[in-house]
């Protein structure tokens, strides 16, 4: 009984098996060549190529580079910028504040009207971007010069301020008054400026959080210079 011969497959070539001396026939290696050459165009034909993962297509084309000169880069990093981009009140302000009216109370000024208005105070404030706010006032500390507030966006650069703070007797340090300052300001377009209204009311030291019987109220104008970093 014969042996039976298995030919193993995967070790057959692509191409005819040729005599190795075949291969020196410069018409035999153009041909393969020529074969070669038609394989790979069909591997790689638009037809047959898979664009991403595994997902049949036409080769794309290729996507436009943003950076690719120093005006592109501006122009991408820049695109979203313009004229009516809304401005912010977050930063650090001077302020000043100016009575236009005025009661009787725990604070001696003047009554508005019939006096003139009059400037009340000027201090330096900063708004957070959380909704948070910080003052502290051109006066003795031992009155009570640093107070706080929480403030939300009306839109088109408005924010309303709802403002607490304390007062002290200078003499013996103790909690004299509880005091609250309402604002509605609107930044100028270019934010470098801000101006509104304010409205003081003067609370008893018990009324912690200022809900009681108004003992004093003093209303006025705003107006502000941003601080900047240049």
């Amino acid at each position: 009984m014969k042996a039976s011969h298995v030919e193993n497959s995967g070790s057959r070539p692509w191409f005819p098996a040729l005599p190795p001396n075949q291969f020196r026939s410069p018409r035999i290696a153009r041909f393969l060549a020529i074969v070669a050459l038609a394989t790979l165009g069909l591997l790689f034909s638009a037809n047959g190529v898979k664009a991403g993962c595994a997902v049949p297509g036409k080769v794309a084309a290729a996507p436009a580079i943003p950076f690719s000169s120093p005006a592109a880069e501006e122009a991408y990093l820049h695109e979203d910028d313009g004229p009516n981009e809304p401005v912010t009140i977050v930063g650090l302000w001077h302020v000043v504040y100016t009575a236009t009216y005025t009661t009787a109370g725990p604070l001696l000024v003047p009554l508005v009207p019939p006096a003139a208005p009059f400037e009340f105070v000027q201090s330096y404030k900063t708004w957070h971007g959380d909704g948070t706010e910080f003052e502290n006032a051109f006066v003795p500390p031992t009155g009570g010069n640093v107070c706080f507030g929480v403030w939300k966006d009306l839109g088109h650069g408005t924010v309303k301020l709802h403002h607490i703070g304390l007062m002290f007797d200078p003499i013996t340090g103790n909690v004299a008054n509880v005091f609250t300052v309402d604002e509605v300001n609107t930044v100028a377009p270019d934010g470098k400026t801000y101006k509104g209204s304010f409205d003081v009311k003067i609370f008893d030291a018990t009324d912690v959080l200022a809900a009681g019987t108004v003992l004093q109220e003093l209303k006025g104008i705003t107006a502000a210079t941003r601080i900047s970093v240049d």
